[in-house]
């Protein structure tokens, strides 16, 4: 039995954390239901007196619209390309500092430099160099005799995705980097001697060894990172704004431009919650494909 004053103080913690539980409804769980409902209606922000319930109208047209179909490709294109070149670039990265016995430190905080500007400061640092006329990359390419004459970065629609994919990696490379390096730096000494005795090199090593280990940091990295690239929006709206064209105009920006450009409030929620559920289902897949094996059986025998 509890005592009046266990109770009293049990009271009293709760009664303190009702203010933030209030706060967090406010801020979080009251806009979501709101939205939610609005996904069903034909809301508008402007020029209309009455709001109509539309049912699943919003999100069937999603689905027939060629500009929600375009975004869609745009933003899986994006995601696909950025993961790819993340993935790859920081876990070499990862594997050769981390075997760098010397400056390490050094080496580390040059390299996590870009995880600290702002995508969209990292943005407008691109869009000169990277523009048409006077970008510091066409200069660069010009003074070394690679090309004859400018390369259209972001203009152009056939190269704009590659141009964006290679801004948004010099920002998250980092970030990966720093989750594989700690992963790789907690696998113990035992482990690469062992493959050393057993006449493995450092190649060897680390894609055979080190990285089956660090899976588990790899699955929840790749998570995070998908569901971050995936919701792409202030580096696109600061390079291109969504061009040429729609080349570049992803989900996100769709959405925004909906919401506050045609200020069609329940088409641009029921985007929204199409966006939430895809990113959903796909990190539980990324998951699910990324389970280890081994600790499946190991319980699906500890019930037996």
């Amino acid at each position: 039995m509890k005592s009046t004053k266990q109770v009293k103080d049990e009271r009293f913690g709760f009664l303190m954390t009702v203010p933030a539980m209030i706060f967090l409804a406010l801020l979080f769980v009251f806009p979501i239901i709101y939205s939610f409902g609005a996904s069903f209606t034909d809301y508008r922000l402007v020029g209309q007196r009455k709001i109509s319930f539309v049912g699943l109208r919003n999100y069937i047209t999603a689905f027939t619209e060629p500009n929600f179909l375009n975004s869609v490709k745009v933003t899986l294109t994006i995601t696909v390309g950025a993961l790819i070149v993340e993935f790859i670039l920081a876990m070499l990265v990862a594997g050769v500092i981390v075997n760098i016995k010397k400056r390490q430190g050094f080496l580390k905080t040059v390299y996590l430099i870009p995880m600290m500007v702002a995508p969209t400061v990292a943005g407008l640092l691109f869009r000169f160099m990277l523009n048409d006329d006077f970008g510091l990359l066409n200069v660069i390419l010009k003074s070394l005799g690679v090309i004859s004459s400018n390369i259209h970065w972001l203009t152009d629609s056939k190269i704009v995705l590659a141009s964006i994919i290679y801004v948004d990696s010099w920002t998250t490379i980092p970030f990966i980097f720093l989750l594989m390096y700690t992963g790789l730096s907690s696998v113990s000494e035992d482990v690469v001697e062992s493959g050393k005795i057993d006449g493995a090199n450092k190649i060897q090593i680390f894609f055979r060894l080190q990285i089956p280990i660090i899976k588990p940091t790899l699955i929840i990295a790749l998570v995070i990172r998908f569901m971050d690239v995936f919701r792409i929006f202030d580096s696109i709206y600061v390079l291109t704004k969504g061009g040429p064209g729609k080349a570049s105009e992803s989900l996100s920006l769709l959405i925004y431009k909906t919401n506050w450009n045609k200020y069609n409030v329940g088409y641009a929620s029921a985007l929204s919650y199409i966006m939430l559920i895809f990113m959903i289902l796909v990190a539980l897949l990324i998951q699910y494909i990324g389970r280890d094996k081994d600790d499946i059986r190991t319980r699906r025998r500890g019930e037996r």
